[in-house]
């Protein structure tokens, strides 16, 4: 293995990293959101008492908040995977150096292009999320205030 190739490797898991913690940083807003959907749940459950039929802006904060919910969870899930399987690095083991070492930079850099893939997807739900949760919000703090 060159110097070139420990750079290369090097730079492909620094990548890997990079994209991990974006990932994890988008999940932990996406969690935040999540809680501030179940305050404005709290808010409106209170408000909502005996209520013989549903208003709009009640049904509209209800549906709001649903779908933030939805999307929270689909920005969480599923993690991004750090690397192979353990079998997988168990057959490439019977092979010799330089094949395992190929094998394991193809898998990497498959990695990367589908960490990248599921940030932007992360990223795209995020937004979603916080549209729904803003408009929950405005919607919850409406049907509690208009009562």
């Amino acid at each position: 293995m060159t110097v070139d190739d420990d750079r290369l490797y090097s730079e492909v898991d620094r990548q890997l990293g990079e994209i991990r913690s974006d990932c994890d940083g988008i999940a932990a807003r996406a969690g935040l959101l999540i809680t501030a959907t179940g305050i404005v749940a709290s808010i409106v459950a209170t408000r909502i008492g005996a209520v013989s039929k549903l208003r709009p802006g009640l049904m509209g904060a209800l549906l709001a908040l649903g779908i933030a919910t939805a999307f929270g969870i689909l920005t969480v899930v599923p993690w991004l995977r750090i690397g192979p399987r353990a079998s997988i690095l168990e057959r490439w083991m019977l092979g010799s150096s330089a094949v395992t070492s190929s094998l394991l930079y193809d898998a990497k850099v498959a990695l990367l292009e589908g960490g990248a893939v599921r940030l932007a997807v992360m990223r795209a739900f995020f937004v979603l999320q916080a549209l729904a949760t803003v408009t929950a919000i405005a919607l919850g703090l409406w049907y509690s205030t208009g009562r």
